[in-house]
Order: C-alpha cells, then structure tokens, then sequence
C-alpha cells in the first residue's frame, strides 16, 4: 500500500490519510483558508516545536469545534485539528504565549 504516512506532531498523529495531510502553519502570515485540509477539517500548527506551546482560541467559538490536538512538553497546544460546524463556516483562530499572539489565521469556507 502506498500513500503519505500519518501526520504526527510532537508524538501525537493527527491524520491517518493515505492521502496525505496540508498542515497549515498559522506561525507564519497565511493567505484566507478557503477549503479543508485533512478530511472534514483543518489541521493547524500554532508553535515552532515541541519545547514551548500556544493557548489557542478561536472566534467565534460557534463556528468550529476542537477534533484533536498535540501537545508541547509544557502542556500547551502545538497543533490542532478544527472542524468547522458547516459548509460556510467562517473564524478566526489565535494562538497567544505569554500575552503575545504567535499563531493566527483566518477561515472562510466556500460555499460548495
């Protein structure tokens, strides 16, 4: 069997799709997030490496729920997998260490 292997981030796997997994790293300045990215949700990174973690919040809270995360050696988020709650879900997700965003990113999913 061929496929991409699991995505695992500090220790934890994220995604088990043979078809792989785009992990969108919300450390860096990204573009509007118009579709999924693993199955039916979005995998995000929120912190470089599995020493120090983020507090990771999303805006509104109604808009996705929370599938699976990984966590860093200090018990905060390294990563997260959100599911949006429909089609057109639209948030804002923010990581924040120590008072100081570290990690943001925006959704607005298209319409099918």
């Amino acid at each position: 069997m061929s496929g991409a292997p699991p995505t695992v981030i500090c220790g934890t796997e994220l995604n088990d799709s043979a078809a792989g997994t785009v992990v969108l790293d919300a450390t860096r300045r990204l573009p509007v997030i118009r579709y999924m990215t693993v199955g039916d949700g979005l995998l995000f990174l929120v912190a470089r490496g599995c020493s120090q973690g983020t507090r990771v919040t999303w805006v509104p809270r109604s808009a996705a729920h929370l599938v699976k995360a990984a966590y860093a050696k200090d018990g905060q988020m390294a990563a997260v997998v959100l599911q949006p709650d429909g089609p057109g879900a639209a948030f804002r997700l923010i990581g924040t260490r120590n008072g100081t965003v570290v990690a943001s990113a925006t959704v607005k999913l298209a319409l099918p």
